[in-house]
C-alpha cells in the first residue's frame, strides 16, 4: 500500500510545477547560499567555505526522502559549488550529482549550474539524464533584490524528476523585514498560459529568522524558521498540500567568511 502511495505521490508531483529539487533546502525562496547555487543558479554573496546538508520527506513518505549535502567555495568574487545526492529508496530512487560556478559581489551575482542523474528502472535497465541552466541576481538598492533562474535550460538523456521553470522574483527589505514576489512559468508560453506564484515575508526573531510562504497551482502554504549561532545554521520548514501530505525539509550548514 505505502509503494502505491510513493507512486501516487511521485506522479503528481512530476505533473505540477515545483521549485523545489536535489538541493532544495529549508530556506526561503529568495535565499542565495550554497544549494541555491547548485540547485537555482544564485550564487551566495561572500562565503569563503560553505557546507550544508540537507533532508527532504516529501508529502510525509518515506519512500521519495532525499538526502544532499551542498558545498560552496568563494574567492574574491568567484563562486564555486558541488554537491551530491540521493532521492527515493532502491526501487524509486536516483541518485544526483551537481557543479556550479559563478561570481557574486554585492551588487549582483550570476552562476551555470548542471546536474546530472542516474537511477534503475524495475527491470533494472539503468536511466541516465542530465541537465544545465543559469540564474542571476542583482541588487540596484539596499532595499531591493531581483533575481531570475532558469535551472532546466538544456536537457539531455532520460527526462528529469520535475520540470523545472523559468523563475523571476523580488525582495524588498523594510526595515528588518523581507518581503519577496515571485512568478515561474514555462519559457515560450503563451500569454495567460499556467504559472506558479508565490509571496513570502521573513521576520528575524533575534537570533531565529521566522518565515511564511504562500504558493498556488494548487494553492498550498509553508512556513519555517532558522537559528544562527556563530557559523552553524540550523533551519527547518513545513509545506502543507491540498491533497497529498505535508512536506518537510531540514537543513545544517557551517560557514566560514573572512
Amino acid at each position: 500500500m505505502s509503494r502505491g502511495l510513493a507512486w501516487v505521490a511521485l506522479l503528481v508531483s512530476l505533473a505540477a510545477p515545483a521549485r523545489a529539487q536535489e538541493f532544495a533546502s529549508a530556506s526561503p525562496a529568495a535565499e542565495r547560499s550554497a544549494a541555491a547555487l547548485l540547485e537555482r543558479g544564485l550564487a551566495p554573496l561572500r562565503p569563503d567555505v560553505a557546507v550544508t546538508t540537507l533532508a527532504t520527506r516529501w508529502y510525509g513518505l518515506p519512500e521519495l526522502d532525499t538526502r544532499s549535502v551542498a558545498l560552496a567555495l568563494g574567492w574574491r568574487t568567484l563562486r564555486l559549488g558541488a554537491g551530491a545526492s540521493r532521492s527515493g529508496d532502491a526501487e524509486l530512487g536516483w541518485s544526483a550529482v551537481a557543479l556550479a560556478a559563478g561570481v557574486a559581489d554585492a551588487r549582483g551575482g550570476a552562476a551555470l549550474r548542471a546536474c546530472g542523474r542516474a537511477r534503475h528502472a524495475g527491470d533494472g535497465a539503468p536511466l541516465t539524464g542530465a541537465e544545465a541552466g543559469a540564474g542571476m541576481w542583482i541588487a540596484p538598492s539596499t532595499t531591493l533584490r531581483v533575481w531570475v533562474s532558469a535551472p532546466q535550460v538544456w536537457i539531455g538523456g532520460d527526462p528529469p524528476p520535475l520540470e523545472r521553470w523559468l523563475e523571476i522574483g523580488a525582495t524588498v527589505r523594510a526595515g528588518d523585514a523581507e518581503l519577496w514576489l515571485a512568478r515561474a512559468a514555462a519559457p515560450g508560453a503563451a500569454r495567460g498560459a499556467s504559472a506558479d506564484h508565490l509571496a513570502g515575508a521573513r521576520l528575524p526573531l533575534g537570533v531565529v529568522d521566522a518565515w511564511l510562504e504562500v504558493r498556488d497551482h494548487p494553492a498550498r502554504g509553508g512556513f519555517g524558521l532558522a537559528a544562527t549561532e556563530r557559523a552553524l545554521r540550523l533551519a527547518a520548514s513545513v509545506e502543507s498540500h491540498p491533497v497529498l501530505g505535508e512536506t518537510v525539509r531540514l537543513a545544517l550548514g557551517w560557514e566560514s567568511r573572512r
